[in-house]
Parts: C-alpha cells; sequence; structure tokens
C-alpha cells in the first residue's frame, strides 16, 4: 500500500460487455453531464450486485441474498488512468469510492435540485478532475503483483484505497 501524488488522466466505466464510457480532459462538461446516468446502475442493496429488469421493467430479485430484497442505486466501478510525471498505471476504483470522489454525493441524489442539480455538480466535479490543469490529487493505492519463478510480473493489479483531493499541505504526515 502506498500514498502516490498523481494526476487523474482517465476514467474508463464499463457499462455492459461492448459499451465502455470514456472520460477525459478532452470530455465537456456536457458530455460528462449526459453520461452520468450511464455510470450509475440499480442493484442488490445487500451485496451491490447489478439487478437485471424483466420485459414490464420490474427488477429481478438477488437470489443469493433471498430474503433481502431492498435495492439500492450505485456508481458503476471505474478503471482510472493517473500520472505522477513519470509513471502511467491504471488503478481499479470501487463503487464506494467513485462517490468519494464526488464529495460523497450519492447516485439516489443526482436527480434532486438545489440551486442546481447534483447531477451538475457531480459533472463538474469530474471535468475538474480531469482538467489537464487539474490539480494533483493524493491517491492510496494497493499493490497485487503475481510474478513467475524468475520474479518476472505476470500481471500486475492496482485498486484505489482511498482518495484525497487536496495537495494536504496540513498533515500528510497523518496518513503515514
Amino acid at each position: 500500500v502506498i500514498l502516490i501524488k498523481a494526476q487523474i488522466l482517465e476514467l474508463v466505466f464499463p457499462v455492459t460487455a461492448s459499451l465502455k464510457i470514456a472520460l477525459n480532459a478532452h470530455s465537456s462538461l456536457k458530455i460528462i453531464f449526459s453520461s452520468l446516468p450511464n455510470i450509475i446502475y440499480t442493484g442488490c442493496a445487500k451485496c451491490g450486485l447489478e439487478l437485471e429488469t424483466d420485459e414490464n421493467k420490474i427488477y429481478k430479485q438477488c437470489f443469493s441474498c433471498l430474503p433481502f430484497t431492498m435495492k439500492k442505486k450505485y456508481y458503476r466501478p471505474a478503471l482510472m488512468t493517473i500520472v505522477d510525471g513519470i509513471y502511467k498505471v491504471c488503478v481499479h476504483v470501487g463503487s464506494k469510492l467513485i462517490e468519494k470522489i464526488l464529495l460523497n454525493i450519492s447516485p439516489d441524489w443526482l436527480n434532486r435540485v438545489i440551486d442546481v442539480t447534483y447531477d451538475l455538480v457531480a459533472a463538474d466535479l469530474l471535468h475538474a478532475l480531469l482538467a489537464g490543469s487539474g490539480a494533483p490529487c493524493v491517491l492510496k493505492v494497493q499493490s497485487l503483483f503475481v510474478l513467475d519463478e524468475n520474479s518476472y510480473p505476470l500481471q500486475q493489479d492496482f485498486s484505489l484505497l482511498d482518495f484525497y483531493p487536496d495537495d494536504m499541505k496540513h498533515g500528510s504526515h497523518a496518513l503515514l
């Protein structure tokens, strides 16, 4: 587990096996805003499994969690490409951390209105994070390497454990 100061280059949300939403510095605010409904899904409130709908648009039940039948909206997990000036790495980001990156705006709130809608705030946050001139963030990343008998990496996986949006001048030592 390491802390790294890096800039976010891209977020890729797999929607289906053939459809992926890629958001980066070239994505306009309008594109990000229109993509938000596709980066959320309805899932089992207990395990988070995405629930399918039948021909009448009624959600099917999660059989592994029966008799629990509640449903909840989630952000789709994403693949985040980050760069620290030298190295470029792809990091897996879970649903909870996508919500944290969006200042804990719940997917259920995206259509609620304050003076503007939360989805506009979320789109603006993503746009600012992905902007080419965006400030680096501090990311807590866990790495997993699978090596062969000669210590050659066969597989490298990185997962985001936590996200700190500012440069943390006031207490970066507290995280270590």
